[in-house]
């Protein structure tokens, strides 16, 4: 019996010991990314939206990006999608408020994204801008007279 008690007494200190030694060692380290991927958990000052994504993502496909232009556009996009982000989400902004900021906001971001572009990927992108301006003007037009608003076709 004695014998069957040290034996249990020395599993339990071993198997006490390997959690310490492991515990001690911290978490396994993580693998990188796969160059070119995003990190699947990005530090809290390079938070990634899905704004800027979408956005990125939208002008590539319309405006037929190149990889450099991509590269390039990458930060500014996702600098603007976080600050639209926030702002969407205050609460404490009226909605007028709220939406002249957004609005500031994009106006703030154009010439910076629009030095990136060659000068037809420019003049696309004014013309999308301005059917966007009158998108949103048809809107705010039928959010005054309250019948809902006229999407385009």
């Amino acid at each position: 019996m004695q014998v069957r008690g040290k034996f249990w007494m020395g599993a339990i200190l071993v198997a006490m010991l390997c959690v310490c030694l492991a515990a001690a060692q911290g978490p396994p380290p993580q693998s990188a990314p796969p160059s070119g991927a995003p990190p699947e958990h990005p530090a809290p000052g390079a938070r990634r939206t899905m704004e800027g994504f979408g956005e990125l993502r939208y002008l590539s496909q319309q405006l037929n990006l190149t990889e450099e232009q991509k590269e390039k556009l990458r930060p500014i996009l996702m600098e603007e999608g976080e600050k639209l982000r926030t702002t969407r989400l205050d609460e404490h902004l009226p909605l007028d408020q709220k939406r002249a900021k957004l609005l500031e906001i994009r106006d703030s971001y154009r010439p910076k994204i629009a030095e990136l572009l060659k000068p037809e990927q420019q003049e696309k992108l004014k013309k999308m801008q301005e059917a966007e301006q009158q998108r949103r003007q048809q809107q705010m037009k039928g959010a005054e007279t309250g019948s809902p608003a006229q999407k385009p076709q």
